[in-house]
């Protein structure tokens, strides 16, 4: 069945405060990133309980949102109901640095916003240099040929440039000009320069010295270069005048870089990265295979904390100087063994819901994309996610005894091919025995130690659109929710108007999460009084904390929403008073809460009172009752079989 990503965009939409709340929305492969303007707005209940997100994560100020493979259509779906997003520019769209955003989580996100959508190009890169060693493997060319030689060239080009590739990307971060990022980035790849710093001579520009380093293959100079050219920018705007922008502004940008780059700061990203490399070659020497064990062990805390992308520069500049037997290497054996913990669940679990998420995450964790399994499935079970722990250490400790290399950067099953280079078909070997057992040692493990299944556990379900309804201004901590054990629904039944009123058809209500049944089916009433009395025994679940809404399981076990006014958690429980308590018990008739709607419609509020059924899946056909027709409360509103 084809996903709704419209339906979903909508309901995420509504359980981060809104469009009003964001200021800035962008996705990594795996993550919907969010920078919301107020926590509190956040409803991270709503956001668990919609399919298609598999996790939620704070990193600072900034709220991650855990899709998988179908991120990208739910970014698009998003930006179409107009989140702000990258793609709408500018600086007034941008948040200013936030206070409670630290450093180290900027710096994440940066590296993050310029490596991520290179993962296509260097995935095929990398492909194009497999294929040429088989090619030269199976004697097909030789190393001396023409062809040999044009098919290196493009394999080459992407690592070559990436300088150029990079500043694109990091442009978009920083909001600077692209052409502008791309030029400076050109400037370190011009052939010129590169025999400039190549050659005996010394460098100087008017008599300062220039240091001589290769920027190919680098990803640190570029950057920092282009994080510096934002200011750079806000600075040549604020000197330039008026009349003369169009001219001036392009040019002194390239005139003051362009200096910094070759002088300062492209100097200071090549020792950074080759430090890190040497810090990386220092702890290889010191521990040796241990190393690889443990970073594949703690991969998995790596990945919830955003740091992996920090590695990502130190792995690729190892494939680009030779193959890497570090960083790839764990990111291998942690994903598959991630993809066999979660498979195993999938074996295991009886929770059928649970079987099919742990299925699909699974599979989507050997092709690299782990946060689906990892926030969905293993690290809500723990004892799962300690077993991809252990087989990913026990597959490292085995790939780092062998010096297990990778000559493309791949971090799943698909990076087979990338054992084939200088070393070998030996060390495809190995590599395909390091993921055996990674993938064998964790679905054992997952096994025997078992896990807490929620397969028998009936509390109400709700989905995310209701409670992005119900909790839109609720503050992060844990509802007080009714906890329901084993209700057995659905059995045909009815259900009277807990208002007074007229009774109106949903689809005619102005907001699209009500009239497209995206909550669930139901009916509308038009209030003629301002009380609501609860329309069958039953219990109250969750009294929003703004008052403005009300979800009731029916003893029967239906589950309903009781929605007063539209848009009105705005008020936040201004005009609103209730009484009765999340968890209490009530009977038919009882008053459940009273509203002040004269008020409340001059502060530009539309009053009608949607009734929704939460769990309408659970039955054939809901038919409103006496539509058109005004009622009293306790009066049948629909009937359900």
């Amino acid at each position: 069945m084809a996903v709704d990503y419209n339906k979903d965009a909508q309901a995420i939409k509504h359980a981060v405060g809104g469009k009003d709340n964001v200021t800035r929305m962008f996705h990594c492969a795996t993550r919907l990133r969010f920078y919301p303007k107020n926590k509190n707005l956040v409803d991270e209940d709503a956001l668990n309980n919609i399919d298609i997100v598999k996790g939620v994560n704070w990193q600072g100020a900034q709220l991650q949102v855990i899709i998988g493979n179908d991120v990208g259509d739910i970014y698009d779906a998003l930006c179409k109901i107009g989140m702000p997003n990258d793609d709408t520019d500018s600086s007034e769209n941008t948040p200013a640095v936030n206070i409670d955003e630290n450093l180290w989580n900027r710096i994440i996100d940066a590296i993050t916003g310029c490596m991520t959508p290179l993962i296509p190009a260097l995935t095929a890169s990398g492909m194009i240099k497999v294929v040429l060693t088989l090619l030269t493997t199976f004697h097909v060319v030789s190393q001396t040929s023409m062809s040999y030689q044009i098919v290196s060239l493009i394999g080459d080009a992407c690592f070559y440039f990436l300088p150029v590739l990079i500043s694109v990307n990091a442009a978009k971060v920083f909001h600077v000009d692209h052409s502008l990022a791309m030029i400076i980035a050109c400037i370190f790849e011009s052939p010129v320069f590169i025999k400039l710093v190549t050659g005996k001579a010394p460098v100087a520009l008017f008599g300062i010295p220039i240091f001589k380093y290769d920027y190919t293959y680098s990803v640190i100079p570029i950057i920092l270069m282009v994080w510096l050219m934002s200011y750079i920018t806000k600075f040549v705007k604020k000197i330039t005048p008026e009349i003369l922008k169009i001219i001036m502004e392009p040019t002194l940008i390239i005139l003051i870089s362009a200096p910094l780059a070759l002088i300062i700061v492209g100097p200071i990203g090549g020792w950074l990265g080759n430090g890190l490399g040497t810090i990386v070659n220092f702890l290889s020497a010191k521990l040796g295979f241990i190393l690889v064990g443990l970073l594949a062990g703690l991969f998995p805390f790596i990945v919830i904390t955003g740091m992996h992308h920090t590695l990502t520069p130190i792995g690729l500049n190892a494939v680009a100087t030779g193959g890497d037997t570090l960083i790839w290497v764990s990111q291998v054996c942690s994903n598959v063994a991630e993809g066999a913990a979660t498979l195993a669940v999938a074996l295991k679990t009886k929770d059928k819901k649970m079987k099919t998420l742990a299925s699909a995450a699974g599979i989507s964790a050997l092709l690299g994309i782990t946060e689906p399994a990892l926030y969905g499935v293993t690290l809500k079970l723990k004892k799962p996610l300690y077993a991809a722990c252990i087989g990913a250490a026990i597959g490292g400790v085995f790939g780092g005894l062998l010096q297990v290399t990778m000559y493309i950067p791949q971090n799943c099953l698909l990076a087979i091919p990338a054992f084939i280079g200088k070393k070998g078909m030996m060390n495809l070997a190995y590599g395909c025995i390091m993921i055996l057992i990674s993938f064998i040692a964790t679905f054992i493990i997952t096994l025997v130690f078992g896990f807490e299944d929620d397969g028998r556990k009936g509390n109400i379900a709700t989905t995310g659109a209701t409670n992005a309804a119900v909790n839109t201004t609720s503050t992060n901590s844990t509802s007080s929710q009714a906890k329901i054990s084993d209700v057995k629904l659905v059995k045909p039944t009815t259900i009277d108007s807990p208002v007074s009123g007229k009774v109106e058809d949903i689809t005619k209500v102005p907001d699209d999460i009500f009239a497209k049944k995206m909550m669930g089916d139901g009916v509308a009433i038009d209030p003629e009084d301002d009380n609501v009395y609860a329309p069958m025994d039953g219990t109250i679940v969750k009294v929003a904390d703004t008052l403005h809404a009300i979800t009731f399981l029916t003893d029967q076990g239906t589950q309903l929403i009781i929605h007063i006014g539209l848009d009105t958690v705005n008020l936040k429980g201004q005009y609103f008073t209730s009484h009765v308590k999340d968890g209490q018990h009530v009977n038919k008739g009882d008053l459940l809460l009273n509203f002040d709607s004269e008020n409340i419609k001059k502060a530009g509020y539309n009053m009608i009172i949607p009734l929704v059924v939460l769990n309408t899946n659970d039955y054939n056909k809901i038919e409103p009752q006496n539509l058109g027709s005004e009622i009293k409360h306790g009066s049948k509103i629909l009937e359900l079989s």
